[in-house]
């Protein structure tokens, strides 16, 4: 009994301690973002489906909000990054806006494969008080392909526009 309660605490430590990469904090190169030239051309190859948005309370009783979201690969080259963008709306101006990535380097997300599609969660916990949560949306806002690189340097400062 004594040996499974050190097992399970044992595996419960490793998973804490392996959670925030040193390597997750790293930037990712080769990013094809919206104003690359090649946006469009591998973007097309890339389906964002199922999306869903809801709003929850964690276990504090704060708001969260969860961005469900599933992409499929149509492209010839594996898909090893997918940036997307958070924004939260109050009626039709955004007051808040996080780039994260779901899909990433690292043992944790392999690349997606040509005709794969791949699930992802994602939640905000902390965000603008005045947000009054009447619209939050996702969008894609960069990706990479294995093989393939941006010809456009842009940075992920670069303002992109709410729709496109």
């Amino acid at each position: 009994m004594l040996s499974a309660v050190a097992l399970i605490f044992g595996f419960s430590a490793f998973v804490y301690f392996t959670q925030d990469k040193f390597e997750d904090k790293l930037p990712i190169e080769g990013i094809i973002r919206f104003k690359s030239l090649d946006f469009e051309h591998y973007g097309a190859q890339l389906v964002f489906e199922d999306r869903g948005i809801q709003m929850l309370k964690n276990f504090a009783g704060h708001r969260m909000v969860l961005f469900n979201g599933s992409i499929t690969n149509h492209c010839d080259f594996p898909l090893d990054v997918l940036e997307v963008r958070l924004i939260l709306f109050n009626a039709h101006e955004p007051v808040f806006e996080i780039f994260r990535k779901p899909i990433r380097p690292g043992g944790y997300t392999p690349p997606v494969l040509t005709g794969e599609t791949r699930k992802f969660t994602l939640y905000l916990e902390d965000f603008p008080k005045n947000w009054l949560a009447s619209r939050a949306e996702m969008d894609i806002s960069g990706f990479r392909f294995s093989g393939v690189t941006s010809k456009t340097p842009v940075t992920i400062t670069d303002p992109i526009p709410l729709s496109f």
